[in-house]
Order: C-alpha cells, then sequence, then structure tokens
C-alpha cells in the first residue's frame, strides 16, 4: 500500500483490508493526502466507477472516527433517492469496522430512521436537497442541533447542480445551514462531466473560487467503440387505437435492431423521452412475443413508473442477467448497476455532457471498452419535405455530438442566473422556519450570504412587494415579515420542499397494484387507450379527488402523452453541424445506411448553395441558416415579432414570411443598431414565467430576467451587425 495509506485510521485500513484491496487507487491517493494536508475545498473528477466516493470518504471517516457521536459529521447530498440508497451500502461496509452511524434521510426512509438521527444524530447523513429544506420546515431546531459539529460536505454528480434551480436551491440551503449551525466545513464536490471547472469551483466557494483544488483522474483511459445507425420515420396513418396503424417505421426498425443487439448482455438504452421508452418498450414487447422468447431481457426505467417498477428494473440489472433497461436520464447518474456492457441512444442527446454520462455507464470492468450504439430517426423526404428534413439535422446532429466528444468538448456553465422563483421559495421557507423576519436580515441570508448574489437590495425590495402583492406575506407593526395565509398554504402544501415546477400528476392503478404516474393533461377519458410501463391499458375510471386513474390490461393503444423531450443547442454544436455539412470527408462509426443519408444531405445543402451562402430566397420568402445556436434563434424570432413580421423557424433556420431580401436586411440593421428596446421585445411574449413561482414575480423583473437569461439578445445583434457590414446578404455574409 501507499503512504497515503498510511494516513488512514486503522480500523479505517480495516476495513480495505476486509475488502481485498491490493492497492489504492490514483484518485484515492490524491484525495487522501489533499484532505489530510490541506484546509481547502476539492473536487473529485474522475469517469464512472472510478472509486470517487471512496476517495472522498477514506480520509472523512478516518477524521470521524473517535468523534462520530453528537453531530453529523459528514454530510453526502444526491440528486437521486436511489443513488442515496446505493451509497448508503457503500459507505455502510467502509463505515462497518470502525462504528460510525449512517443514515438515509429521503421520502422513502422510514419516520422510525429518521426520528434515530434526530435523537441522536452523529456520523454520515446522506439526504436530497428537497429532504434537506424538509429539515428546515418541518424541525425548526433541528439543523443546528445536529449540524453543529459538521466538518464535510460532499455534493455527488456535482455537474447536475451546475446552472439549474436544484442547483442555486442547494446552494441556499448549504449556506442556511452554515450560517444557522455556526459551521464552516469542507466541500468536496464529486463529477465525471465537468469541461470547465470554473462554474463548479465557484459552486463550492462562490467567495474563493480560486482556493478550490482540483483532482483529476487521467490514469483510465477507456477504449471508445461507436457506431450510429440513422432510420427514416415514414408518413402517419390510420386510427390510434388500432394495431400500430401509425407507429413510425423507423421506430419499428429500431427496435429490431435493439432486440438482436442488447438481448445477449446487461445494457441501458437510453431514450430523449418517456414517451419514446414506451413506444420502443411496447415494440420490443411484440418482438418478443413474436419470437416466443421464455423471458423478457428488456425492463422499462422512467420517472412516471411505480418505484417498485423503478426499483425491478434496478435489481435486475445488479442481478449479472443479461438485461437491458429502456431508460430516460433516470439512470443517468451514478447509480452502480454493475457491469453495463454497452450503451444505447435512440435520438442524439441536446447536450455533450449527457452523451459523455451516459457512455461513461458502459465498460466500467478493468479492460472493457465503452461501447456506444447510437440511433438517429429523421423523416422521410417526400416532395413537400422543408429544406431543414432534407438536411438530415437528427443524423447531423448525432454525428457532431459524437465529434464533439472524440474533440473531449463539452458545453460551457451558462451565465449566472439571478433565480427569483427559487428565491421566493427560500424567502417563504425561512418566515416558515423563523415565524418571521426583517427585510434586512432575509437579504443578508439569502444574497449577501447566500446563494443569491445577483440579486441587488432594491430588486430583493420589489420582489418583498409582489409577494405582498399577491397575499403570499405581510408586515406587522414591529416591521417583521411574516407569512399571510396564502403564504402559510403554500408552504403546507407536500409538494413544497421541491423549488422546480412539479406538474399535477395522477396514480395510476390495476387490480390495487401501482403501475405510475400520468400528468393531469394527459389521461385520456375512460374507456380510451394508453400506454405505460410498456404495457398497454384501458381507462376504467377516473377519481379526481383521490388523483387516481383506474385501468384495465387491454390490446389497444393511444401515444403516450408526457411533458419535455425538447431541448436547446450550443452554438459550437450547430456551428460543428454545418461543417459536417459543408465538408466531404467520411466517419468510421457511421454504418452504411448513415452514410449513404449523410451523402444526401450534403448533396441537398450543396444544391441550396448553403455551402457559398445561409442566405436564401424562396418565393416570397427568405429563410436564413445562422448556425448559431437555439438562444440566439429564438432571439432573432423575436426581434422580427416586435417588428411586426411574420416569422416560422425550425432547429436549424428562421424564415421571414412575405418579405424580400431588402426588407429582411433592413430589419437585420436595425436590430444590429440596437433601436429595439427591450419593452418592444418583452411585448411579444405572451408569458413571461418560466419557473414555479414566476407568477408572483414582478414582471419588470421576469422581463429583465427572460432577456439576459433566456435569450440571447447581443449574441443576435453580433451576427446582425456582422451580415451589414459584410454590406449584403450574400456568400458568407453571417459567418
Amino acid at each position: 500500500m501507499s503512504a497515503a495509506f498510511g494516513k488512514l485510521h486503522p480500523k479505517i485500513q480495516e476495513a480495505i483490508w476486509q475488502r481485498k484491496w491490493d492497492e489504492l487507487r490514483p484518485l484515492q491517493v490524491d484525495a487522501i493526502n489533499a484532505v489530510f494536508d490541506g484546509g481547502g475545498d476539492i473536487i473529485l473528477a474522475a469517469a464512472t466507477a472510478s472509486g470517487k466516493t471512496e476517495a472522498a470518504f477514506l480520509p472523512i471517516l478516518s477524521q470521524l472516527v473517535d468523534s462520530a457521536d453528537g453531530s453529523v459529521g459528514a454530510l453526502y447530498i444526491s440528486p437521486l433517492k436511489a443513488l442515496i440508497n446505493d451509497q448508503f451500502r457503500r459507505i455502510e461496509e467502509l463505515c462497518e469496522y470502525a462504528d460510525i452511524p449512517v443514515h438515509r434521510w429521503h421520502g422513502d426512509v422510514s419516520a422510525t430512521e429518521k426520528r434515530r438521527l434526530r435523537e441522536k444524530p452523529g456520523g454520515v447523513l446522506l439526504i436530497t436537497p428537497e429532504s434537506l429544506e424538509s429539515q428546515f420546515i418541518n424541525y425548526t431546531g433541528l439543523v443546528a442541533r445536529i449540524y453543529s459539529g459538521l466538518k464535510y460536505i460532499v455534493i455527488d454528480e456535482l455537474h447536475s447542480f451546475l446552472d439549474n434551480v436544484r442547483g442555486i436551491h442547494l446552494r441556499s440551503l448549504l449556506a442556511r445551514l452554515e450560517i444557522d449551525a455556526g459551521v464552516e466545513p469542507r466541500r468536496i464536490g464529486l463529477s465525471a462531466t465537468i469541461g470547465d471547472f470554473t462554474p463548479a469551483c465557484a459552486f463550492l466557494n462562490v467567495d474563493r473560487p480560486e482556493s478550490v483544488q482540483v483532482i483529476q483522474d487521467k490514469t483510465a483511459r477507456k477504449e471508445l467503440r461507436i457506431g450510429l445507425k440513422a432510420f427514416l420515420e415514414g408518413a402517419k396513418a390510420g386510427d390510434e387505437a388500432e394495431e400500430d396503424s401509425d407507429e413510425p417505421k423507423g421506430l419499428g426498425a429500431i427496435a429490431e435492431d435493439v432486440a438482436m443487439n442488447f438481448r445477449g448482455n446487461a445494457n441501458l438504452v437510453f431514450c430523449n423521452s418517456r414517451r419514446q421508452t414506451e413506444m420502443l418498450t411496447d415494440k420490443l414487447r411484440h418482438i418478443r412475443e413474436r419470437e416466443r422468447w421464455a423471458a423478457d431481457p428488456f425492463y422499462l426505467h422512467h420517472g412516471s413508473l411505480s418505484k417498485d417498477l423503478r426499483l425491478e428494473a434496478e435489481e435486475s440489472l445488479k442481478s449479472g442477467r443479461p438485461i437491458t433497461a429502456i431508460c430516460t436520464s433516470t439512470l443517468e447518474m451514478g447509480i452502480d448497476l454493475g457491469a453495463v456492457t454497452a450503451i444505447g441512444q435512440v435520438g442524439p442527446t441536446w447536450t455533450v455532457s449527457s452523451l459523455v454520462q451516459r457512455l461513461g455507464r458502459s465498460g466500467r470492468r478493468e479492460g472493457e471498452a465503452q461501447i456506444l450504439r447510437m440511433f438517429t430517426l429523421d423523416d422521410e423526404i417526400t416532395e413537400k419535405s422543408s429544406l431543414t428534413d432534407r438536411l438530415y439535422p437528427e443524423l447531423i446532429r448525432g454525428i457532431a455530438m459524437i465529434e464533439l466528444l472524440l474533440e473531449k468538448w463539452l458545453e460551457p456553465s451558462a451565465m449566472q442566473r439571478c433565480h427569483y422563483s427559487t428565491c421566493v421559495h427560500q424567502v417563504l421557507s425561512i418566515l416558515r422556519q423563523t415565524g418571521g423576519a426583517m427585510a434586512a436580515d432575509l437579504y443578508d441570508k439569502l444574497c449577501v450570504r447566500g446563494a443569491f448574489r445577483s440579486i441587488e437590495m432594491p430588486q430583493f425590495l420589489i420582489l418583498l412587494r409582489g409577494l405582498k402583492q399577491a397575499d403570499l406575506l405581510e408586515q406587522i407593526a414591529s416591521g417583521e415579515i411574516i407569512l399571510a395565509p396564502e403564504g402559510e398554504r403554500i408552504v403546507e402544501a407536500r409538494d413544497f420542499y421541491a423549488a422546480f415546477i412539479s406538474s399535477v400528476e395522477f396514480k395510476v392503478e390495476s387490480d390495487g397494484q401501482a403501475i405510475g404516474m400520468l400528468p393531469e393533461d394527459s389521461i385520456p377519458a375512460p374507456g380510451e387507450f394508453l400506454l405505460l410501463a410498456g404495457r398497454r391499458w384501458q381507462v376504467v375510471d377516473i377519481y379526481q379527488r383521490e388523483k387516481v386513474v383506474l385501468v384495465k390490461p387491454a390490446r389497444g393503444w393511444k401515444k403516450p402523452q408526457f411533458n419535455g423531450g425538447g431541448g436547446g443547442l450550443h452554438r459550437q454544436v450547430m456551428e460543428k453541424m454545418r461543417k459536417i455539412l459543408a465538408s466531404d470527408g467520411g466517419y468510421s462509426f457511421l454504418h452504411k445506411s448513415a452514410g449513404e443519408m449523410l451523402g444526401s444531405a450534403r448533396l441537398a445543402f450543396a444544391t441550396a448553395g448553403l455551402n457559398e451562402r445561409d442566405v436564401l430566397e424562396q418565393g416570397n420568402s427568405i429563410t436564413i441558416y445562422p448556425w448559431a445556436g437555439s438562444s440566439i434563434m429564438e432571439s432573432l424570432a423575436l426581434f422580427a415579432k416586435a417588428a411586426e413580421m411574420k416569422v416560422s423557424a425550425d432547429n436549424l433556420s428562421i424564415t421571414y414570411e412575405g418579405v424580400g431580401i431588402e426588407e429582411v436586411r433592413l430589419h437585420w440593421r436595425t436590430v444590429a443598431d440596437g433601436k429595439t428596446t427591450d419593452s418592444e421585445l418583452l411585448e411579444q411574449c405572451l408569458s413571461l414565467e418560466r419557473d414555479r413561482f414566476d407568477k408572483f414575480i414582478p414582471r419588470e423583473l421576469l422581463g429583465n430576467a427572460l432577456l439576459t437569461e433566456s435569450l440571447d439578445i447581443v449574441g443576435a445583434r453580433q451576427l446582425c451587425r456582422k451580415s451589414y457590414l459584410a454590406g449584403r446578404f450574400s456568400p458568407n455574409s453571417l459567418r
């Protein structure tokens, strides 16, 4: 063993010997030295199954052996309950020989286990952000007491918390925890996919991000085996209730390929939406029946399934049997699923980061390659097909994602958001926890010392006034702000703990067995059909008050309707797509049909003249291919609406209808000169609400947030200026 092993407590050393480790991994050695020899925060970045959890906890537990009681010493935070359950077993094994208590706290943990922690805090606690929020809400004096001796906070899957609502929520909770408990624990972030570590360092230590030590494991270099198959989606026809009459032939072909290549091993096949997982699993079930397989090797896993069905899929994967899970991002995180042989990806991901994370789930054993089989599904070309359709955008996006993955490029962190909605959530939480607070104290805790540093005091006061006008808050004679009855109602709701939007869902049951959940607006009427858990059902009855849908097995079906599934593209991805279309080189990972479709797309690209110009005159409309990223495309469309121009857009182009080239050129000059005001742009937005509590936030704040965070107004103006300075809409005018 290395010298780092000697720094560990003898009882932790014994735990390592009992696990029959021959040597510590390089990442573990570096982490042990960093924890024992330094005093700052740390990021441990390494591929999946590289021992990041042990790297963090071996030195942490060594320092908790002799002070394991009286306070939680180490807090482990995960985005997923399933990941907590998985890591609980791993950490418990390490703690067994050191008599360090290990606790869990999330929605599925029993009241007895939670009471045990409250009565005798100590050791390690594994928790989700939402459950940490519940501690602030339900146990007013709990936080200060059980975390009074907190030494370490470990944040797993750190990348999943960057630049989103759950991330800012977690940052706020941790700041509140440290203020209330009077502690300054060291923070350790664990992640597998981070391109630029600057935002991650700021997440761990906003005041001194430069002090965060980044430790990367560069020793593990996995062989990559990647293939891409392209399919065409046929025309839709027929009644949805008829046997598969309207199911895309392309998805059926993908199912045949999955059935052939993913049957004999443990694999994960990712889809970009729950709807697609259901349809693919249904198709695979028909193949199983047709082929008369003795057992079904395909399991379904997504967020709308019942807990029991998800656990069944996870346990089946861990069993070592040849099981393949058809899943969404629910299995993207680092739950230990055993030896996953290959990854399938139906439809290209919207980000390279997501593709890297998913690919990292395979090849976890020593010497095994990471295997990816990507399937793209574009529309079949007809006389009515648009130019964008003829470019086969799904295929080209898939190639771009793989190429950027091979180049080791990842999306940079987005600009910092104000997160007004989450700030509202935290105002309500603090007032529920404390019973009341002065505005200055709220601002200090949330904005000065908390997570909402970008919100200045005038904006914060506007926010509070908006909440008062919405009857969420009121101010008493002492000047303190307290919850008004409507605010109390919101805080007391069962779904308050999550800062993000959660839609109203109904529980779907058959013969008393829970099958899953469906959004309220996606439930068919009694007598109609639905597809859920990979099976076909007929709705028997709907109980609105209990939010329950009773179903029975059926042969008919209807396409499942779920929210989500789309996404935006970074500018670098779109630029890569253009380079792929403009070049003539081949790609070794393309199967024959994909290569042929790429050739057809390049021919359409060249025939349209897009290799020489980005502006096309088509009858009485002008179509522009900016290759500039989704946020700039959305901004261009908003500028056009403000100018009362009729526009339509797809993922690659924007079309100005009923105008000529000169009119569009003059419009872009106006955009470039900044003559369109922010208020004129905002007038084009039917709704400014994006997050959970936006409906209570004054429009002036929401408008500013939309213009600076969701859109890229500056980028759109720069693009228009570049075109205008070129003097014409002609070759290379936009590049």
